[in-house]
């Protein structure tokens, strides 16, 4: 039978004629448009990094933007496109996963199983909204909200990994796609809570989401790792990889990882990172004060008592300062 992922998305009536248009997609003029335009993703880059290292500093004699209601939407609008990107890509991955076997999900040519198809338009979805993505650093940066390294780094390697990936078709990529939007259906929606000023429906959840993100980076390095090692043993014949990407898709998963596992260790087990007056729940870097307040290595600040700048907001101090893992990205000692 057909893959479940073929079934039509229950989640919004997008008619028969997406439907038949999501069946009848073929991906690689898509994946041709990013070999014959290597240079977007630099030029996002280049751009990005303008926002990050100098707008700040043409918006320092401003106040900041009162952006709430423009933030709740915009997270609402990813969490949609996260779960429809779910819907048409885990069902996809499951059903072969149970057929073909592990290997094969990792090994695969990927134009034999997952690039045509509803699949193949949502993973070429997922790889393009990498871009738009990087405005979620725009609203911290209109706030007047500190972009820390662990932001700007994940949003940075990310961009640049699933371009890269797309144009080599790498045999991995649904469990790349498949993992990410199932982690971003429930965290955006966790951020659309915060930013709505649901913040006690939402904080419960945090730590549960940062367990997420971590199982999916250990899920993404073994991926990784077993695709590299059935490629070293038996060439492209064996795994259709790319050297170069596996290389890289190892080290952004393993330190990712790394990061959130001393993210969770340091909120959760580790009793003197904190004092008892900074008690917050955190996820993905982001702090949450006993306001609803989010920190600057975050998305969210403290929208209820409006929009205060770091240096003025109690609540905006981020919890990465104390760690020993900030101290070395940063560049600095800072004082706990």
């Amino acid at each position: 039978g057909k893959p479940m992922a073929t079934a039509p998305v229950f989640l919004l009536p997008l008619g028969d004629s997406f439907r038949s248009f999501e069946e009848g997609f073929r991906g690689q003029k898509w994946i041709d448009f990013t070999r014959d335009h290597a240079e977007i993703p630099v030029f996002a880059v280049c751009a990005y990094f303008a926002l990050v290292f100098y707008v700040p500093g043409l918006l320092k004699d401003r106040s900041a933007f009162q952006l709430r209601q423009l933030f709740a939407a915009w997270n609402l609008l990813l969490s949609v496109f996260s779960l429809m990107g779910s819907v048409r890509t885990v069902p996809h991955l499951i059903y072969y996963l149970r057929r073909d076997g592990f290997k094969a999900t990792v090994c695969r040519d990927p134009q034999e199983w997952y690039l045509d198809g509803p699949a193949g338009l949502w993973v070429g979805l997922f790889i393009f909204s990498k871009i738009p993505e990087l405005l979620d650093t725009a609203f911290l940066v209109l706030q007047k909200k500190r972009v820390i390294f662990l932001h700007w780094f994940h949003h940075v390697t990310v961009m640049l990994y699933c371009w890269h990936a797309f144009h080599n078709k790498v045999a991995p990529g649904l469990w790349f796609a498949s993992m990410n939007y199932l982690v971003h259906s429930v965290m955006y929606t966790y951020y659309f809570a915060m930013a709505a000023r649901l913040s006690w429906l939402a904080t419960p959840f945090a730590p549960m989401i940062t367990s997420i993100q971590i199982t999916q980076m250990a899920v993404g390095s073994y991926v990784t790792l077993t695709s590299a090692m059935e490629h070293l043993q038996g060439g492209a014949a064996a795994c259709y990889v790319d050297a170069a990407n596996y290389k890289l898709g190892f080290a952004m998963y393993a330190s990712y990882f790394v990061l959130f596992s001393f993210l969770f260790y340091e909120k959760y087990f580790d009793r003197n990172s904190r004092s008892s007056q900074q008690k917050s729940e955190k996820i993905c870097g982001v702090d949450i004060g006993s306001r609803g307040a989010v920190d600057t290595a975050g998305r969210f600040e403290d929208f209820s008592r409006g929009s205060a700048s770091p240096s003025t907001s109690g609540n905006a101090s981020p919890l990465w300062t104390a760690s020993s893992i900030a101290q070395v990205v940063d560049g600095k000692k800072k004082t706990k």
